[in-house]
């Protein structure tokens, strides 16, 4: 049996993660659709993950998932790249999707104090780390993520956009495996 039939609430489409070492794991749009609240808000992230001495607000974004069809990959991954070339990435889904979670969660569960990191993990291997870096430093300096008039927030926050590979070298408590790829031995 694999990971993701044991655990499949930790996949997002293609990708697997391992959450064994958090001690909370909410797929965040699946709450705000079970309090009815999709026509108000763009969504929650994808995952919200609860670790020891953080919280991780998670976005996954994968032009490469293995369910595309063959014939549409291509297309799929130009577009991709132009929405996030035009900023259209960051103005329609991830900022909205940031500041979504953050009022659902603070409204509905709280949120916890420890510090927190929003993570766009984009599924593109072709990105390279200044493309991913400019990501991240876009939406940093979107409205009000770096904190009120200049200033960063009182709570510590922090962006990162990452590829897989960048995950999978960084974050090694939580791997991430493609469920379409073959595990490699």
């Amino acid at each position: 049996m694999t990971p993701w039939e044991v655990q499949p609430q930790w996949c997002e489409a293609d990708l697997y993660f391992d959450f064994s070492q958090a001690r909370q794991v909410i797929k965040l749009d699946d709450h705000v659709a079970e309090a009815g609240l999709t026509h108000l808000l763009k969504g929650g992230v994808d995952f919200v993950v609860e670790w020891e001495t953080q919280l991780w607000l998670l976005e996954v974004k994968d032009p490469e998932n293995g369910a595309i069809p063959q014939q549409h990959r291509e297309r799929q991954r130009r577009r991709f790249l132009e929405e996030m070339q035009s900023d259209g990435l960051i103005e329609e889904h991830l900022f909205p999707k940031l500041r979504d979670s953050l009022i659902f969660l603070g409204l509905e569960k709280g949120i916890v104090d420890k510090p927190m990191r929003y993570i766009t993990l984009i599924g593109l291997s072709e990105l390279d780390p200044a493309q991913l870096a400019g990501l991240r430093d876009k939406l940093w300096r979107t409205e009000w993520v770096a904190g009120p008039r200049g200033r960063s927030w009182e709570k510590s926050f922090d962006v990162l956009a990452l590829n897989i590979g960048q995950w999978n070298r960084l974050l090694t408590h939580c791997p991430i495996q493609r469920i379409s790829q073959p595990e490699v031995k």
